[in-house]
């Protein structure tokens, strides 16, 4: 399913910088940023779900085996991966689309007749006084 969301900066320098950190080390993965996205989303659902359900206790706690889990739902999951592309190729598409209905949509506007010329403008020094040059 394709949404529309903005991201702010910081999160996106901290998507930037996770994504990164799986780049690194003897086994690199190349997560994409949408899959970024939702990782970090479940992650803070789950986060905020101990919120909500640990009431008693100030300190909330995901187990790291969660965490695990959770990316590799994501990382791993082949069908989200080809719904990414899918996103990728429909966004391309769509940016032509419009590229090309403001090209027609320029072309099928009536050309403007050329308006004459206008005379140059006059300067003080032209409606002035007359100079004569002594050479």
């Amino acid at each position: 399913m394709r949404r529309s969301i903005t991201i702010t900066p910081e999160n996106d320098k901290k998507i930037l910088l996770t994504k990164g950190r799986f780049l690194t080390g003897d086994a690199p993965l190349d997560i994409d940023y949408t899959t970024m996205v939702n990782i970090f989303l479940e992650l803070g659902h789950k986060v905020m779900t101990a919120a909500w359900t640990e009431i008693t206790n100030p300190n909330v706690i995901i187990d790291k085996n969660d965490i695990v889990e959770t990316f590799k739902k994501y990382a791993f999951n082949n069908e989200l991966k080809e719904d990414a592309v899918g996103d990728q190729v429909t966004e391309i598409i769509f940016k032509k689309l419009i590229e090309q209905a403001h090209i027609a949509e320029q072309q099928q506007l009536p050309q403007k007749e050329q308006s004459p010329a206008l005379p140059p403008q006059q300067t003080e020094s032209d409606t002035g006084k007359t100079q004569k040059y002594v050479t």
